[in-house]
């Protein structure tokens, strides 16, 4: 009789398990019956975090482009293999020797290790770019050289020296969000570009200054001024090395000014002028600067130490990138993992080693192909169940709680602040989003009315309604996975 008694508990649970699954599929399905969706693709997976068990689906092995939201594989996966002990370590150095006046006869070495925060302005514990320099400054000054027979020199071969995805878009190439992962990165390999958007529209808006200084760059103004509600159109077109930039397309009219974002031509150039421009300033005088990549170039020489430079936590490094959607940070932990694991530091053997871990986590591999760390390239194809699996399966490795305050929270903070407002899903879905020019995408965790957890991935790819009005369907969807799963 027991036995039985048991028998019926575990069927009467098994039966509610199926009825719940049941509702929420049939809400899911209710809301992407919309027209909006009529030429589009959608995907969605809920898989319940405990069991591994797939709740609910839409096309869930349908591989769609999931832009930023890929971003979790990449830093999830970076805590898992760096370890979260894990520092970024930024050397000077030099060659040569000291003499007794203080003269070095050699070289000062701006030694990368691939930190994406140096120089950064996002956290507390870091040294803003002057402040970065001024430290800098005061380091070799105070190990006694106040004069340098040779030049200041930024060494980026840690990390491979191409910096950018080759799949990324020619049209990103210029703009901040798409400045690469060098061996050398500084200031978040960004500069700012300030126009005067006071005016008719119509008219071309005047370059009043940009910064910080960049020896050599040239801007193409090709930017006009637009009616005052609309948005940042403007786009800077020139990759890497490329000191001659075009900057077309149309700004908001308005008083004050106008700021725009571009990438760095070159990082550890960069890092060497400014660091040789603030040693001159400081009476101690270099004959120039210029950067070195080939380690087998580095390797044959000598050098001392006389500072380094530690970055934050790595834990708040990817936090920050998921909260943010910062993609500097997701590409220089992908090719610090290939570092790590004995090859070069590039890209691709970043992404062999990521994969090779997707396998070993039992990931169905298949419906996962990516081109780079951060979701930039429309190349990249991930299916929601792919997702939100690879995410069920995370927790298997690191507490969940932990994986969740890596995530942005859904009306509280990051890139998701905005949605669920007045919605009792506020504070109960962690997650990352990715959007693009008709792509939107959003995974990660929710914390069920039920009390269950679940991992889920909702994608939209190729729509042509606005942005605004796809967002508002796919939060009423993840609203619904929270009131069902």
């Amino acid at each position: 009789m027991r036995i039985l008694v048991l028998i019926f508990c575990f069927l009467l649970q098994l039966g509610s398990a199926f009825a719940q699954s049941e509702k929420l599929q049939t809400r899911i399905n209710a809301a992407i019956a919309s027209s909006h969706f009529k030429y589009a693709n959608i995907g969605v997976a809920v898989v319940d975090l405990e069991s591994g068990k797939t709740l609910a689906g839409i096309e869930q092995n349908k591989v769609l482009v999931p832009a930023s939201s890929q971003k979790v594989i990449t830093t999830f996966t970076a805590l898992e293999l760096l370890g979260e002990d894990f520092e970024f370590v930024t050397t000077i150095a030099y060659d040569g020797r000291i003499q007794a006046d203080g003269t070095l006869e050699g070289n000062v070495y701006f030694i990368g290790s691939g930190d994406p925060t140096l120089g950064s302005s996002k956290f507390s514990s870091v040294l803003n770019f002057e402040r970065l320099l001024e430290r800098l400054v005061k380091e070799i000054k105070d190990f006694g050289i106040t004069c340098i027979d040779g030049e200041i020199i930024a060494d980026e071969s840690y990390l491979h020296s191409f910096p950018v995805c080759p799949s990324w878009q020619w049209n990103d190439l210029g703009n901040y969000y798409a400045a690469g992962a060098w061996g050398l990165n500084i200031n978040e390999n960004q500069y700012l570009v300030a126009f005067d958007k006071r005016g008719k529209v119509g008219r071309r808006p005047r370059i009043k200054y940009y910064s910080p200084e960049i020896p050599g760059l040239e801007f193409s103004n090709e930017i006009t001024v637009d009616s005052a509600n609309t948005k940042d159109n403007a786009y800077i077109f020139g990759g890497p090395n490329n000191y001659y930039k075009r900057i077309v397309g149309t700004i908001p009219a308005g008083s004050g000014n106008f700021y725009i974002k571009g990438s760095i031509p070159d990082p550890p150039v960069f890092a060497a002028f400014h660091l040789y421009k603030a040693l001159k300033k400081a009476k101690v005088p270099s004959s120039g600067y210029k950067s070195i990549y080939d380690p087998k170039e580095t390797k044959k020489i000598r050098r001392t130490v006389i500072a380094e430079v530690r970055s934050p936590e790595l834990k708040s490094i990817i936090r920050s990138a998921n909260l943010t959607s910062n993609n500097l940070y997701c590409e220089a932990l992908l090719k610090t993992i290939a570092k790590k694991k004995g090859h070069t530091g590039s890209g691709g053997h970043g992404l062999y080693e990521v994969n090779k871990f997707l396998n070993r986590l039992k990931v169905d591999t298949k419906g996962i192909h990516m081109e780079d760390g951060s979701g930039l390239s429309v190349r990249n194809n991930i299916s929601p169940h792919g997702l939100a699996s690879f995410l069920q399966k995370m927790t298997t490795k690191i507490d969940r709680s932990e994986l969740c305050n890596l995530l942005a929270v859904g009306g509280r903070n990051g890139t998701v602040a905005g949605l669920f407002k007045g919605s009792k899903a506020a504070g109960r879905v962690y997650l990352k989003s990715g959007s693009m020019n008709r792509v939107l995408t959003y995974t990660g965790y929710i914390h069920c009315k039920s009390g269950k957890w679940v991992s889920f991935a909702v994608m939209a790819n190729g729509f042509d309604a606005k942005p605004k009005t796809i967002r508002s369907k796919l939060e009423k969807l993840m609203t619904n996975i929270y009131l069902y799963g």
